[in-house]
């Protein structure tokens, strides 16, 4: 029988660590809706994050709070770098979706294996960024993690900032306005250039910040670098119909709390198959996201 201990740990455990999926998922949604293209070179981003922190934080002896910006700003240039050294290359080579998608998954592949080699492939400890990940708090009455809620403030500041920045800023609505049409937004008078850059530089920034979150829970591990990993935040950007990032973040969170509570009734072996699960029924069920609202708008 579900006690209300196990509940509410689950159901704490499940969303936050959603959320970082969702913000995995948003790295897609900005890109799919930027250039109509799946990136996963994104990926990367998150063990790219990790390890550069793990980097200037225990290697250089920087602060941790210094080496986690570093960490982020670079996996930002990282993202323009994926524009101007993969994306404009394959396009005026010809190259299309295809192309573009392989050249990626190489890239990924890349990554990966010169972080093996480089560290190896054994997990090491992440670095108190967040405090103690033993630290419990009380919610409820029920002992509960911190790291969870810390994970839970920072998406909740970032998604903030995100919804500002789109919603009442000039360039989100750019960013918007090109998103739904290329053609008419240039007409405008809008750069179109400009606005492809600030896409892929806040795709791989968002998956950057998600792997700094998850960094406690799966250590400074290679296993951030695709994998399963990759594959939920993938499902949760499908589950937003690839273009609704507010649905990306829901997605995220269902998959995660899908994911913690399969393992409490089921087993922990199946955890990785839910994601595999939810993308296969939500293409086949209703391909254009359970949580697309973006859509319907317009």
């Amino acid at each position: 029988m579900l006690g209300l201990t196990d509940f509410i740990q689950n159901l704490v455990a499940g969303v936050s660590v959603g959320l970082t999926y969702g913000l995995m998922g948003l790295g897609v949604v900005f890109l799919w809706q930027s250039i109509n293209r799946i990136n996963f070179a994104n990926i990367s981003s998150a063990m790219l994050s990790v390890y550069l922190f793990f980097l200037f934080h225990t290697w250089l002896g920087l602060s941790m709070l210094l080496s986690a910006v570093l960490a982020i700003v670079l996996v930002a240039v990282y993202g323009l770098g994926l524009r101007y050294l993969l994306y404009e290359p394959i396009t005026k080579r010809g190259g299309a979706r295809l192309e573009f998608v392989v050249a990626t998954l190489m890239l990924t592949v890349f990554w990966l294996t010169l972080i093996i080699a480089m560290f190896g492939g054994m997990p090491r400890r992440f670095p108190p960024l967040f405090g103690d990940a033993t630290q419990f708090v009380r919610f409820f009455g029920v002992g509960v993690r911190a790291i969870y809620f810390y994970m839970i403030v920072v998406v909740a500041v970032l998604m903030t900032l995100l919804h500002v920045i789109l919603r009442k800023t000039l360039m989100g609505k750019m960013l918007r306005a090109t998103a739904q049409s290329k053609e008419t937004a240039q007409l405008m008078g809008i750069n179109v250039n400009l606005t492809a850059n600030l896409a892929f530089v806040m795709s791989t920034t968002v998956v950057g910040v998600a792997g700094l979150l998850l960094g406690p829970i799966y250590f400074v591990s290679p296993v951030l670098g695709g994998g399963a990993i990759g594959i939920k935040g993938f499902a949760a950007a499908v589950m937003g119909g690839l273009v609704d990032p507010y649905g990306a973040i829901l997605g995220g969170v269902v998959l995660g709390a899908l994911e913690n509570f399969s393992t409490l009734f089921i087993s922990s072996a199946y955890r990785d198959v839910i994601s595999f699960a939810v993308i296969a029924v939500v293409l086949v069920w209703k391909p254009t996201g359970i949580f697309n609202w973006t859509s319907k708008k317009e």
